[in-house]
């Protein structure tokens, strides 16, 4: 049993996570090739649930990883220099991992300000996911 098999349901046509599709074997292998120490979580999130848009455009989980200069430019601010991206909410707010801890931080559009918002990937996701509920 998956850590995240009491998530499947939410995948039926018309549900929260419908669109989201798993990420194929691939490019799930290029991820771990280029960053070792992702979370078990995230992955096995990747790989059973998978990536794409929550909802009607209430979040997405990006199919990679993205560095902070994609989105914020160069110089990349300090504070952003250990984060790699997962995820968005369509309003401006990222949220990443800072990797000297694998915590999940989110980043605030305005002012840059990094918040850790939850201990691991699988809290954060639930606590997502429940608040579009």
């Amino acid at each position: 049993m998956g850590i995240y098999d009491d998530l499947l349901p939410l995948k039926s046509q018309g549900s929260l996570l419908s669109k989201l599709k798993p990420l194929e074997p691939e490019k799930l292998q290029q991820l771990i090739d280029r960053y070792p120490a992702l979370p078990s979580d995230y992955l096995s999130f990747l790989a059973t649930i998978g990536v794409g848009q929550i909802g009607q455009a209430q979040y997405v989980i990006y199919s990679g990883l993205g560095e902070p200069d994609f989105v914020y430019g160069n110089p990349v601010p300090p504070q952003l220099e250990k984060i790699i991206l997962f995820g968005d909410d369509f309003q401006g707010f990222n949220a990443g991992f800072q990797t000297d801890s694998w915590e999940v931080v989110e980043i605030d559009p305005l002012d840059r300000r990094v918040d850790v918002v939850a201990p691991d990937f699988e809290t954060f996701i639930r606590q997502t996911i429940g608040a579009l509920m």
